[in-house]
């Protein structure tokens, strides 16, 4: 017989908490270290924008891991923040590729459009595309999230974040509201502060998006059929 499971304390869950962040916080680190290298000796020029988002193409799969990472997390429970990093880098590294890079690629025109001599002096062209920025980043965040934990056709891919984006509107305002929040600490604290808190924010993105997850799993994942008993 099995014996009983003795009931976990708050010290245990509080330590066991602030590991796994701080372990998935440098594995995110670690995995974004060809962009934070690129952004880093990037100099001011023209092509400058245009290179900055290119640049964050490495960024896709760090993020789709992450946010595997944290899904295995809260069902298993178990601490091996490496196991599911890795785990998660290889299984969605291609999907968050195919479905981030042309989104990337729109971004990068809008900012190149954006901060050229043009566009600078159009306000009107300016809110157009910074619009159509903000829409491409919500697009971006659904997408990697929904490869993160299914395997949907590309184009089923963007048809569900476009339709999830319509249909679950708190989970859009939440993905805005993160948006704010990271641009936030962009401007008022540093950029350097994304890197002690990414295991915060891709949590923060990773439970946003549950109710979406919830959603396409009720209505467009098919159920298990168990076999018939002879």
């Amino acid at each position: 017989m099995t014996p009983p499971r003795r009931p976990r304390g708050l010290f245990i869950d509080l330590t066991e908490g602030v590991y796994w962040f701080l372990a998935l916080d440098v594995l995110l680190v670690l995995a974004s270290a060809p962009t934070l290298v690129l952004w880093t000796v990037m100099s001011p020029g023209p092509m400058s924008s245009l290179l900055f988002v290119l640049g964050a193409f490495p960024l896709l799969p760090a993020l789709a891991a992450g946010l595997y990472a944290c899904r295995a997390w809260r069902e298993e429970r178990e601490l091996t923040p490496a196991r599911h990093v890795l785990k998660g880098y290889r299984l969605n590294a291609a999907d968050s590729l195919k479905v981030g890079m042309p989104v990337l690629l729109v971004l990068a025109l809008l900012a190149f459009n954006l901060t050229s001599a043009g566009a600078a002096a159009n306000r009107l062209l300016t809110i157009v595309l910074l619009v159509a920025g903000a829409a491409a980043l919500l697009v971006l965040a659904r997408v990697l999230s929904i490869v993160s934990t299914f395997s949907f056709r590309v184009r089923d891919v963007y048809r569900l974040a476009a339709f999830t984006l319509l249909v679950r509107p708190l989970s859009t305002l939440a993905l805005l509201s993160l948006g704010v929040l990271v641009l936030g600490i962009v401007l008022l604290v540093g950029e350097f502060l994304l890197l002690f808190t990414a295991s915060l924010l891709v949590f923060a993105l990773w439970a946003s998006e549950r109710p979406v997850v919830q959603l396409l799993t009720e209505q467009f994942v098919s159920p298990a059929v168990p076999d018939e008993v002879a």
